[in-house]
């Protein structure tokens, strides 16, 4: 299984970050702040509760940046599909009667059941990138009240 490429961003939170492996010559992207939050209109009402939500988290940990929008939305999407898929089951239940091409009924496990199940299998794949996913969280450590330009941190990377 090949290794999945994590940010820089990521690495510097996890303290892993070597300036050595920085790709000095890599795209820049516009970093967000939260005025420039706009909720996709095709995601659900859960969809897009998670969004606002998960777009302040990464706006104020500062990993979130104009070409992610994307990838959030789509994460966003896959929470939105999840719980509409858990609603429906819990309305209509696991197992639905089906009608084969005699006529008989069978009993069969809902559509709804592999909707939740693919939704939710992408959903954890793309908290894992966001560095959302407990276990990823786990190996970032953020310092919220650390200057920007600190020159005795300066002093010891150089």
């Amino acid at each position: 299984m090949p290794n999945i490429f994590i940010p820089d961003e990521i690495k510097a939170k996890k303290g892993t970050l070597r300036k050595c492996r920085v790709n000095k010559s890599k795209p820049q992207f516009q970093k967000l702040d939260s005025d420039s939050l706009k909720v996709p209109s095709h995601l659900n009402r859960w969809g897009k509760s998670f969004y606002k939500k998960i777009f302040e988290i990464l706006v104020e940990s500062d990993v979130l940046s104009i070409s992610d929008l994307d990838s959030l939305e789509i994460l966003a999407s896959e929470y939105g599909k999840y719980l509409e898929a858990q609603n429906h089951l819990k309305s209509e239940g696991y197992v639905i009667q089906g009608i084969n091409k005699n006529g008989s009924s069978y009993l069969m496990s809902s559509p709804w059941v592999n909707i939740a199940n693919n939704a939710f299998k992408n959903y954890q794949s793309l908290m894992g990138k966001f560095g959302l996913s407990p276990s990823e969280r786990s190996k970032i450590s953020i310092n919220p009240n650390k200057p920007e330009n600190d020159p005795l941190q300066e002093f010891f990377n150089n």
